[in-house]
């Protein structure tokens, strides 16, 4: 099993864009996953995990690895955190985005460049009091083309504002191992503290997530 890392863009498995072809969405947006980013790996013993059912042979139920992950609800304006289990998620790097050709209206291309594109993206690395940076899935976010554009429900949408650096921590390195020496959790070393303007609550939110999770402000 290859463990995703923290920093990872990752969806579960059931995301449109995990296509055999580039092709527009068909779903409504609300009924599209988010793209998230793992903040913590959390690893349990095969012998004390409940993987299998107990009534039917063969039956996978759950995982010895499992994930935090964060995305934003633009809804709320705010970050959720969510356990999911290493089964039920993809990486990012599988999704298929369509692209609109510039002669053929009516022809479907393949988004030959955003994908790769965010893959190289450079991470903030040095820290600047003040300084604009972007959550890592925006512009994955923001390229998702829909079949029903017209009917955009509320709720649906998971692209992120950019984000102000206004405050850094050190995350205390604890309870990362078992007694026998194997991992039991992977956490970041550094968090960056980011602030934004909270439409819904009409404020400037701030929170605390891995420095892994943001990039140098890029043109959408």
């Amino acid at each position: 099993m290859t463990v995703f890392e923290i920093g990872d863009i990752v969806t579960i498995k059931s995301h449109p864009l995990f296509s055999s072809a580039p092709k527009q969405i068909n779903e409504f947006p609300a009924q599209v996953p988010p793209l998230m980013l793992v903040k913590e790996v959390i690893y349990e013993k095969e012998d004390k995990k409940k993987v299998y059912s107990d009534v039917i042979e063969n039956a996978q139920i759950a995982d010895v690895v499992k994930y935090i992950c964060v995305f934003f609800n633009a809804n709320k304006s705010e970050f959720v955190e969510k356990e999911v289990y290493h089964s039920l998620l993809e990486s990012y790097l599988k999704l298929i985005y369509y692209r609109k050709p510039e002669k053929d209206d009516k022809k479907i291309d393949l988004d030959k460049q955003l994908v790769p594109e965010v893959s190289k993206y450079t991470l903030v690395s040095n820290y600047l009091y003040g300084k604009k940076v972007q959550f890592k899935t925006k512009k994955l976010e923001h390229r998702k083309s829909y079949s029903n554009s017209g009917e955009r429900i509320p709720g649906s949408s998971f692209q992120t504002p950019d984000f102000i650096l206004s405050g850094i921590k050190n995350e205390e390195q604890k309870d990362l191992f078992f007694h026998d020496g194997e991992p039991k959790r992977k956490i970041t070393k550094q968090l960056y503290r980011v602030m934004w303007f909270n439409h819904v609550q009409q404020k400037f939110s701030e929170h605390y997530l891995p420095k892994e999770f943001f990039v140098e402000n890029l043109d959408i």
